[in-house]
């Protein structure tokens, strides 16, 4: 089969690979599409810590496609079956794992990130993700080209899950990149009040003002905090997501937030830059409540993938590229350009 390989000159190609087996217990999948995400180019810049220097890998965490070999003992998993794949398989032993919080698992493997992933024409599911419930059945009715959203979906349901948002709020979006543009369209589909999204990019706030946005907002025309009041009364933001890997961005959005109001740091900082400078006093005051949100369990992705049937016309403006695993460089670098939102890489189970 083909694969997009990472290898250990750090350089990813695309290859011939024997095809995956499926062990007891185990699926082979093969693949429909992959999206390539912000994750898959830090890999390719040869920056991600699970990547170390002389691994050969297959990456691609965010996959769907059909069912070839079942080894499972589940029969709703025989072949022919179209699924989605919830990519961060827990241990279900630490501490984290039981309270529930399995994307904090300490023992944590992942498609794509401790494994081989989903930038193949198949990819093997080991037993114990199958056994956890990673892997999920695709309603009927929803192509899998959409399908292939669920997984950044579910990151976002998951931030904003703590926000507790809804119609007499104001919900900020600092960011109109994939993650801010989901942000908003699951906002505005659960109808939070009002959604102002702020994005230095000329094209990306008009898109965000496309799929719905009410405000757009430039933080570099003027302090971001100060805008946000103009557009709300003097009050601010009820609810904030900080959907963008900017320092500055993270201090700006407790000044923007509102007296009560919730922020989420969604965004990670690179390593070496964690540190920001934040104003203790306004989460004092202000009775602010500040969370952070990072990958996703497979309820997340379940809930993620039950939007996505209900309505697939919301979501499906977010995919922007499509190419077939022959063009996967093709593929990463209309990713890298920063002119598309998701871009897939297509598999044998795509036609």
């Amino acid at each position: 089969m083909l694969a997009y390989e990472y290898q250990a000159d750090g350089v990813l190609r695309l290859v011939e690979r024997p095809d995956p087996v499926a062990d007891e217990g185990e699926l082979v999948v093969e693949v429909a599409a992959c999206g390539i995400c912000g994750t898959d180019l830090k890999i390719a810049r040869g920056e991600h810590r699970l990547y170390p220097p002389g691994t050969v890998r297959v990456p691609g965490h965010e996959a769907v496609g059909i069912v070839t070999q079942n080894r499972s003992g589940q029969e709703r998993f025989t072949p022919g079956t179209r699924v989605a794949i919830a990519p961060n398989i827990a241990c279900t032993r630490c501490r984290p794992c039981r309270r529930g919080l399995g994307n904090l698992c300490e023992n944590y493997t992942s498609v794509g990130l401790t494994f081989d992933g989903g930038f193949a024409e198949r990819v093997r599911i080991p037993a114990a993700g199958v056994a956890a419930g990673n892997v999920l059945v695709v309603p009927d009715g929803l192509d899998l080209a959409t399908a292939a959203l669920t997984e950044p979906i579910a990151a976002v349901v998951r931030g904003l899950r703590p926000l507790q948002v809804g119609p007499e709020d104001t919900l900020l979006v600092c960011g109109a990149g994939p993650i801010g543009l989901i942000a908003l369209l699951v906002a505005k589909h659960r109808g939070v009040g009002r959604v102002i999204v702020s994005q230095t990019s000329a094209p990306r706030r008009e898109l965000a003002a496309h799929l719905g946005a009410d405000v757009t907002l430039d933080p570099r025309a003027g302090d971001l905090a100060e805008q946000v009041r103009d557009h709300t009364d003097g009050a601010g933001a009820d609810a904030i997501v900080v959907a963008t890997p900017v320092g500055e961005v993270f201090a700006d959005a407790l000044r923007a937030a509102a007296k009560g109001g919730r922020v989420n740091f969604f965004a990670g900082l690179p390593s070496g830059r964690g540190v920001v400078g934040l104003d203790a006093n306004l989460v004092h005051y202000g009775e602010l409540v500040v969370t952070g949100s990072t990958a996703n369990t497979n309820a997340d992705n379940r809930e993620a993938l039950d939007l996505l049937a209900a309505v697939p016309e919301v979501f499906a403006p977010l995919l922007t590229g499509s190419y077939p695993i022959e063009q996967a460089g093709a593929a990463f670098e209309a990713a890298k350009a920063g002119e598309n939102l998701k871009v897939l890489l297509t598999g044998p189970a795509a036609s």
